[in-house]
């Protein structure tokens, strides 16, 4: 029985026309290079999304998430220099144009960054407020507008910013923006931003960006005796 089929096949490849075989053999391969392009389009993919990624930066997020939660061994308003010895030196000294870690790790580069705080940064989040007012989540924009280092205090960064909230009111649940203007620093040891509000009626915004994260924050509403009102995550828009 197999070999009737065998000799049928080869009879019928044998009396196929020659233009018809090299047509098969074509669109044989043509289908094989389209499976090839696609498995190296998926590659390409992979290798540009690993490029998004910075190890470096990605250790350095996963450390500070860890401090954050156990603490890094200094006090507050302290900077850590980083290393086996845990040096600590106070957040004055940092990115002043002096060093004062002995790695050199509070004048570096990444440490004295403003990419957080660049004029024209916008970031947003969802505020969820814990006490002092009675309100329902909304969603919060912090625009920075404007930023300023000093020549005789470079451990911070002037920073004005427009913060905008969307409330839902009414009946029929419209959504009504409240802008005001805030003005503060940036804090280059502990990664602070503070500002505080030019309109009195509003309070004050402390927002904490984790070592390695210049896109993401963790911000506090606060009163002036620093009591916590509301905590809003944000993101770079």
């Amino acid at each position: 029985m197999w070999r009737l089929l065998i000799l049928s096949a080869l009879a019928a490849l044998t009396c196929a026309h020659p233009h018809e075989v090299d047509e098969t053999r074509l669109g044989a391969t043509a289908i094989r290079i389209g499976a090839l392009e696609n498995r190296l389009k998926k590659i390409k993919e992979k290798l540009t999304d690993a490029e998004k990624h910075d190890p470096v930066s990605m250790f350095d997020e996963l450390v500070a998430r860890v401090d954050h939660k156990e603490g890094n061994g200094c006090s507050a308003r302290h900077f850590q220099c980083g290393g086996h010895d845990r040096e600590c030196i106070s957040d004055l000294f940092v990115c002043d144009g002096h060093t004062d870690c002995h790695n050199g790790h509070d004048e570096s580069e990444d440490v004295c960054s403003t990419a957080p705080v660049k004029a024209g940064n916008v970031f947003t989040g969802t505020t969820t407020w814990t006490s002092c007012l009675v309100r329902d989540d909304h969603v919060t924009r912090i625009a920075i507008t404007s930023t300023r280092r000093v020549k005789f205090f470079t451990a911070r960064v002037r920073v004005t910013a427009q913060v905008s909230a969307d409330y839902v009111v009414g009946a029929d649940h419209h959504t009504e923006t409240d802008s005001s203007p805030y003005h503060g620093y940036y804090n280059f040891g502990t990664r602070k931003l503070v500002l505080f509000p030019d309109d009195l009626r509003h309070i004050a915004v402390v927002c904490e960006f984790n070592k390695g994260d210049d896109e993401r924050a963790e911000c506090s509403s606060q009163l002036a005796s620093k009591h916590p009102c509301a905590h809003t995550l944000i993101h770079l828009q």
